[in-house]
């Protein structure tokens, strides 16, 4: 069980919301982080230097 950070009380994950958890006492209720995946650079250096790669046959 999660403990609500308003009032210390047992919470559980809402049913009718993905992702968000309620208190049972108080009805206080909270999303959870989302999870990030980090690609890293990769995904964005290849275009680039496809890119660059394109631009340097022009200029030849």
């Amino acid at each position: 069980m999660i403990q609500c950070p308003r009032c210390g009380s047992d919470a559980v994950p809402d049913p009718e919301h993905e992702r968000v958890i309620r208190c049972l006492l108080c009805w206080h209720s909270w999303a959870l982080p989302k999870d990030t995946s980090c690609p890293g650079f990769l995904p964005r250096l290849m275009p680039a230097l496809r890119v660059l790669d394109e631009y340097r046959d022009l200029n030849r």
